[in-house]
């Protein structure tokens, strides 16, 4: 498992992490502006990691990466009633009401689990098929 992460969001924006503090600062400094689309990869294998949607106030988007990957969602949740746009790396991304079914509570307790294992929640519900 790494203990060093990279951030990366909007055209060309990075930020070293290795705690879920350091990422919580580095999310809610992105969140300020408008929604976003924020990888966050291992430092020592770039085909894992995920993606967390911040910035909207009552729902993300999360991605994780990797064979067990997929999108997460809290079945209980209902989707939106429109889909929400962010900035992925600098370019406007309309995801669809079905990826955006996660509060952003959640999505940030996912990515502060897989900081500190490696691996999503196994509480959390992905669909690699979205």
């Amino acid at each position: 498992m790494s203990t060093g992460y990279t951030v990366y969001w909007g055209a060309d924006n990075t930020a070293a992490v290795s705690t879920p503090a350091d990422l919580d600062a580095v999310l809610d400094q992105i969140a300020t502006a408008a929604p976003h689309i924020v990888d966050v990869v291992p430092d020592d294998n770039d085909d894992l990691g995920l993606q967390i949607g911040v910035g909207h106030p009552d729902r993300a988007v999360l991605l994780v990466f990797g064979a067990e990957g997929g999108y997460a969602y809290q079945p209980d949740l209902p989707p939106w009633p429109e889909p929400i746009d962010y900035d992925q790396g600098g370019q406007p991304t309309t995801y669809t009401p079905e990826r955006t079914r996660l509060t952003p509570a959640t999505a940030r307790r996912a990515a502060h689990h897989y900081l500190l294992t490696g691996a999503p929640p196994a509480d959390l519900h992905l669909d690699p098929g979205q």
